[in-house]
């Protein structure tokens, strides 16, 4: 019961000490990105919602997979 209360304290400590995380803003993206039309803009916001999504349900889906086998 010590260790997961430790774990769960260390978790804590570490969530609340992250700073906080901005985009990187690379000047060539939003270069690039306000070149195109407003059209282009739009899916490039639709491409990036789906990669986060689908890169979040295979994180999530291979950490349940190996919860499984313990």
């Amino acid at each position: 019961m010590r260790t997961s209360l430790q774990d769960a304290v260390l978790l804590t400590a570490l969530v609340m000490s992250a700073p906080f995380v901005h985009a990187q803003g690379c000047t060539q993206c939003q270069d690039n990105t306000a070149a195109t039309p407003p059209r282009t803009q739009a899916a490039y916001r639709h491409a990036i919602i789906f990669m986060t999504v689908s890169a979040g349900s295979l994180f999530l889906g291979t950490l349940l997979l190996l919860k499984r086998q313990r």
